[in-house]
This record gives C-alpha cells, structure tokens and sequence, in this order.
C-alpha cells in the first residue's frame, strides 16, 4: 500500500507546463494522492526562486488534500510517518510522468514486502519506482544529490521490473510533447458504461470539444448544465410538430449527449470528480429526459398520430422520473452490490449500464427523419414502466433500496 510518494522536479524538465488543464506539477501530486499518497515530497534541483513560484502555483487549490515537504539539494528531510501497519510503500517519480493512479496501484500489489519494483526496461530509464517505506530516508538522501533525477535513487533492494503494458504511461519531456500526452491521456479514459453510440459516435465529436474546454475556467457542473440548456431546446423543438422541427429536436438532442460526455471526460482529466456532480448529471439527464418524452408525445399528436400521443408522453416522462430514485439508489450502492455478489446485483449493474448510456438519442434522431416517433412512444412509454417495476424488485432483494442514500451528507460524500 502507497502511503508516500517522492516527486521529483529536475532542472531539465518544466513543472507547470500544462497537460490537460493542469500543471505537470499538479497532475504528479494528484495521481499521488489517487494512488493513496498521504504524504508528498517534492524534491527540487531549481532554484529557490524558480521553486518559491512553484508552490505559489499550488496555492488555494482545494484538490491538494495530500502533506506536501519541500525538499532542495541541501535540506533534512523530517522522518517519515506511516499511516499504519500497511502503509508501508512509497512510490517515486519524476515531475513529467504522466500516468495513470491505477498503474501505481497495481505495481504496489504486484511488490511483496521490503521488494523493490519498477516500471522500465533499464535502472537508468525506470518511470515509476515503488520501494519500502523505511528505505525512505536513504532514498531521499541521494535523490538529492543526484540532481532530482530518478536514476540516481538507492532503493536499498534489487530492481524488479514491472510490465506495464495496457497502463496510461507518458513522458512531457519537453513543452512540444504535452498536445500529444494530453490527447492520449483522453483516449485511456473511457466510461465502461458507453453504448455504441457513445463509442462509435458521441466520444470521436466530444473529445476535441473537451480538449479546447480544458483551457477555460469552465468546471464539469458549468457543462452539465450546458448539456442540459441544449437538451431542453431540443425538447422545445418537438413542440413545433410538422417534420424538421422533430428532426431539429433530435439533433439537439443528440449534441446534448456529446456535450454529457464532455463533463465526465474534463472531470477525469482535472481530477474534479464528486458525488455532487455525479449527482447533478444524473438529474439534469433525467430533467432532459422527461421534457423530451413530453416533446416527444406532442409532436406525434401534432403530426396526427393520435390524440392519445400526448398521455403515452405524459406516461412515459412519469415513467423516467419514477426510474430517477431507484437508478440513483443502484448507482450509489454499487460498490455494496460488487461485494455480494449473486445474480440479482448482476442484473442491476446491467441494467443501469445500459440505461445510461446514451444511444436512445440517435433512435429519437432516427425515429424523426423516417417520421415513426410513434414506434418510439409506443415501445419507450410500455418498457420504462417494465424497466422501474423490475429494478425496484431487484433493489429489494438484494437489500439496496435504502433511502438513506439521498441525505445531504451521501451527496457531500
């Protein structure tokens, strides 16, 4: 278990280039702290003026919940403090690695106790070093004079090597290299609850979006509701009837889906995932969910459907906000579900894969270009009704319908 990490900042390589919306220097401290580090020293071979404007650049920064030493040439590391009986690692790297937390989680499993394991082919190329936690000092000790740079560690043990193969795992070894870094970076970050939809589609149109949002001040919530602002206009959309006000609602409709991704994707990258968020998505998606429902039932009611098209609408908005509760029950009683196991939490985690996903966007889309939203109505309105009565059973039998899960404090979490 990581319960340290050594960040190295050598002169050669530059801290605050920014990949994917932060600093090298944040990215580094915020994997640590992902990979389970409750302590961070940052040992610099710049200056101490260079090094003053870089813990200016962290200063205010809510995300930092990490013991963060500063470390020059000269200065005396203070003891290490362990968390307890298992926090017995620390890993190291230098400041332009770029990588995934899992990865470093995974070479700490893969070290047996007092082992040494490395990511890397040689000891003069190793990207991530992971050594016990009482070689600490003595590491330190010559990472400091060996110029910050991670070759010249003393991990106290021999190297193992560690394949990294299908890990995230870069190097911004000069300015020039962070386009390319941060477009891979968004690549190894896929939702496992994409549709085809999403994979085939919705992905390949968000990520350049995302990629020009992660220069601005916007937050993932700023998109949300973005997202949202374009879902309801389409849903506006359908109240015209006819055939291209349909047809313009579910193009709408179908960029409120790309720009969802784009939350989810600045999040990862930023590292500003919350239960808040994730809280707020859900709800706004079903907020954009009910009124094109609604939209939908009026524009086939308008087009001469049926007079009935409006109450198949109604039904099915009632439908998607009584699926609300229960879905948002499934999602935050996940991990309880993983851990029991049994053929009821498999079926829900199926479920609610593939509910949010986003593909129905496309069959609206499609449903309106070939004038059939009445197929759509019809089916959408009978398996939503099916699909909250199934999954509320579920919930029950497997002990996850627990309203608890919506108190202040479970969305503050």
């Amino acid at each position: 278990m990581i319960s340290a990490a050594v960040i190295l900042l050598p002169t050669r390589y530059h801290p605050l280039t920014v990949v994917g919306g932060l600093s090298l220097l944040k990215r580094a401290i915020f994997t640590a702290q992902r990979a389970g580090a409750k302590t961070c020293y940052l040992v610099s071979a710049h200056t101490a003026e260079q090094t003053s404007a870089l813990r200016r650049s962290l200063a205010g920064d809510l995300r930092l919940s990490s013991r963060l030493v500063w470390l020059g040439p000269q200065e005396t590391p203070p003891d290490p403090q362990p968390g307890g009986p298992d926090a017995e690692q620390c890993l190291a790297f230098e400041v332009q690695t770029v990588f995934a937390a899992d990865l470093a989680r995974d070479l700490a499993e893969a070290a047996a106790p007092q082992a040494v394991w490395a990511v890397g082919q040689a000891p003069q190329d190793c990207a991530l070093v992971v050594f016990p936690l009482p070689a600490l000092p003595t590491a330190l000790a010559r990472l400091q004079t060996a110029g910050a740079e991670l070759a010249g560690g003393d991990w106290g043990a021999a190297v193992q090597r560690f394949a990294a193969e299908g890990y995230f795992l870069a190097q911004v070894s000069r300015p020039s290299l962070a386009a390319g870094v941060e477009k891979a970076l968004l690549l190894s970050l896929p939702n496992p609850r994409d549709g085809l939809v999403d994979a085939y589609l919705n992905r390949k149109l968000s990520r350049p979006l995302t990629r020009l949002l992660l220069r601005t001040p916007l937050t993932p919530n700023h998109i949300t509701l973005l997202s949202c602002g374009v879902g309801l206009l389409g849903a506006a959309c359908f109240w015209g009837g006819g055939y291209a006000w349909p047809i313009l609602g579910g193009l709408l409709l179908q960029l409120s889906a790309v720009v969802d991704c784009v939350d989810g994707e600045v999040a990862r990258v930023k590292f500003l995932e919350s239960p808040l968020g994730a809280w707020l998505d859900i709800t706004l998606d079903t907020l954009v969910h009910i009124a094109i429902f609604v939209g939908v039932g009026i524009a086939v009611w308008k087009q001469g459907g049926a007079t009935y098209a409006p109450l198949l609408g109604g039904a099915l908005a009632v439908g998607a906000a009584i699926c609300f509760p229960f879905v948002t029950m499934a999602e935050k009683t996940e991990e309880q579900g993983k851990q029991q196991g049994g053929w009821e939490n498999a079926i829900i985690q199926n479920m609610i894969e593939g509910l949010t996903s986003r593909d129905y966007s496309i069959i609206v889309l499609l449903c309106a270009l070939v004038q059939k939203l009445s197929w759509f109505l019809w089916s959408a309105a009978i398996g939503v009704q099916v699909f909250w009565c199934i999954l509320a059973v579920l919930l029950h039998k497997a002990g996850r319908l627990n309203w608890a899960v919506f108190s202040s404090r479970s969305l503050d979490a």
